[in-house]
């Protein structure tokens, strides 16, 4: 049996591995790019909604010991499987599963320039489908073996970068406004429907790797888990937030799914673009799996009873992906960011009164969650 600090360390890069995607590439670069030499009150805020918000969904998912189901019971039923349905799809292939596939094109296309985006997605597609049906342990071989080259790769290009990096820019916002654009952005993270999820997963992964051991010890190594998750996170966010700022100028001609690849480039030569490729590549690799196989799952044994094989499941899932990543990033962004707008005030409302209730007893979820949405829905429709 792995040490318990083995398996807490693994856990918690799996869980990075699976947060740290596709908009987690592109929000911070343009959070920095935006407020350049306000950085810092931009990082608090991306912070508080790109980390401490999906935090608390962890938390909850954590107290209710994995138990995704049970807590969204607490709504209702039919409105838990349509809750479910409309997070995993704009998640999935609706959303962020097809981000991930443009911003991979974005680090790729510049080592292979006459690869389109849609023979890129075939391909992309092709060989996720692979690995999504091998059978295996996604935990270990994204926590032990991905997640430390994809750190690695991140670092040298967080460290060139800032080492090589311009005089900041002076900027026209003020700290609260700076403060209000990481905040903004790091909505975009959509990190907080991931940690309903992905903290499932590892939960049960330590549960499988930790048979007899009482609930006390599995919920401490998850929280554990979900601090090491949540400082990888913040740590790599500083550094992009920096970086954007650096290269502000240079930035903004540049395509948003590029410009990792563009201040790569400037600070560590054409040779080193294999590096680039890597870690674009692995982040939006292990979270584009993850999606795919919740959707799949989702759809196999929640929509369809079991109707439908999983195998076609995913293939459905790969090819919706695939479709709907033809839409170009600035219009999915754009898509992406109104669903936000109502579900997250929901959302968070929901992880606070889950969390109430498993402390305390006194049970608000339902309210909660429906007040804060029948608010989000107003406002949206006021403005």
């Amino acid at each position: 049996m792995q040490s318990r600090l083995n398996l807490t360390v693994t856990a918690g890069f799996a869980m990075f591995a699976m947060f740290f995607g596709s908009g987690n590439l592109v929000f911070p670069l343009a959070i920095g790019a935006e407020t350049t030499h306000q950085a810092m009150p931009a990082i608090i805020g991306l912070a508080l909604t790109g980390v401490c918000i999906p935090f608390l969904g962890l938390l909850s998912m954590i107290l209710f010991k994995g138990d995704r189901q049970g807590a969204f019971s607490y709504i209702g039923k039919w409105p838990a499987l349509f809750l479910t349905f409309a997070m995993l799809s704009l998640m999935g292939p609706f959303g962020v599963a097809a981000r991930c596939i443009i911003v991979a094109y974005g680090g790729i296309s510049q080592l292979f320039p006459f690869i389109s985006l849609e023979v890129f997605g075939v391909v992309w597609a092709i060989i996720s489908g692979l690995v999504i049906l091998r059978q295996g342990g996604w935990i270990t071989l994204i926590g032990r073996y991905l997640t430390p080259v994809l750190l690695l790769s991140l670092l040298v290009i967080i460290i060139a970068g800032l080492w090589y990096a311009p005089l900041t820019e002076e900027s026209n916002l003020t700290g609260a406004e700076a403060f209000s654009v990481g905040l903004d952005q790091g909505y975009q993270t959509m990190d907080l429907l991931a940690a309903f999820f992905f903290s499932v997963t590892v939960v049960n992964y330590l549960n499988k790797a930790l048979v007899g051991q009482n609930t006390t010890k599995i919920l401490k190594m998850s929280l554990a888990s979900s601090f090491v998750g949540a400082g990888l996170l913040t740590l790599i966010y500083i550094g992009f937030v920096m970086l954007g700022a650096a290269y502000s100028n240079e930035l903004l001609p540049i395509a948003a799914e590029q410009r990792l690849t563009f201040i790569a480039q400037q600070t560590l030569g054409s040779t080193a673009m294999i590096i680039v490729a890597t870690a674009i590549a692995l982040a939006c690799l292990t979270t584009f799996i993850v999606l795919i196989v919740l959707f799949a799952e989702f759809l196999t044994n929640e929509v369809s009873c079991k109707k439908i094989p999983y195998k076609w499941s995913v293939v459905i899932t790969l090819c919706i992906s695939y479709t709907v990543s033809l839409l170009g990033f600035t219009a999915l962004a754009a898509w992406i960011g109104q669903a936000l707008q109502i579900a997250y005030p929901a959302l968070i409302a929901f992880s606070l009164a889950l969390i109430l209730y498993r402390l305390t007893k006194i049970n608000i979820i339902a309210v909660a969650f429906w007040g804060a949405l029948g608010i989000a829905v107003l406002v949206d429709f006021l403005n």
